[in-house]
């Protein structure tokens, strides 16, 4: 019996806390919590280039520079 009186005398501070942590978005449902998660990847996805795409883009690059260095070099060979 004397827990429940301390429980309710308690009461009003634990129901304003708890107002205060619904109103601040503290607690979270699953569902709002995956509907975030898609709107990160999102926008990872805009904003960032994948490995694999960043990869393909180097080797074509390193391609490039090697056909460049071939032409310099018979221009070279052909001056000389």
């Amino acid at each position: 019996m004397e827990n429940f009186e301390i429980l309710m005398s308690y009461s009003p501070v634990v129901m304003l806390v708890l107002v205060y942590f619904i109103q601040l978005k503290i607690f979270v449902t699953p569902q709002e919590l995956e509907k975030k998660h898609r709107e990160i990847l999102l926008d990872a996805e805009k904003r960032f280039a994948a490995s694999i795409s960043v990869n393909g883009l180097k080797e074509q690059i390193d391609e490039i520079k090697e056909k460049i260095d071939q032409i310099y070099n018979l221009f070279l060979t052909n001056n000389s």
